[in-house]
């Protein structure tokens, strides 16, 4: 089982359906920037009941790394810079970057302006 990151507006992704990123957003978000694109490839998810829904995946760079699903946006285990983009993705949507484990994702400007991911504990 890999280990995922999750785009949500709530303090744990785990409450993501208390104030949902919508699909429409989502849409608005791939348009706007010419890094995204809607892939062909699919992420199969099942609901309480078993029942499967296929959702689309997001490609960025021509390689599809990210999915909406529900109310949230996703990716099972990000290389340092699909976080980067992801923090920025967060920032668009007022939203934050969170792992399984609780811990969240930001983005500070290093020295000369370089980006540098940093990784917050959850208890911090």
């Amino acid at each position: 089982m890999s280990y995922d990151v999750h785009v949500v507006r709530s303090a744990s992704w785990l409450d993501a359906a208390t104030d949902p990123i919508g699909k429409g957003e989502v849409d608005a978000l791939v348009e706007a920037d010419q890094e995204l694109g809607w892939s062909d490839d699919c992420v199969d998810m099942a609901d309480e009941t078993g029942a499967v829904t296929s959702y689309f995946m997001i490609a960025w760079r021509g390689a599809s790394c990210f999915w909406w699903y529900k109310n949230q946006l996703v990716c099972s285990g990000p290389e340092e810079a699909q976080l980067i983009k992801l923090v920025h993705l967060a920032r668009s949507l007022r939203a934050k970057v969170i792992g399984d484990d609780g811990e969240t994702y930001d983005v500070r400007k290093g020295l000369f302006g370089k980006e540098k991911l940093v990784t917050i504990a959850p208890d911090a």
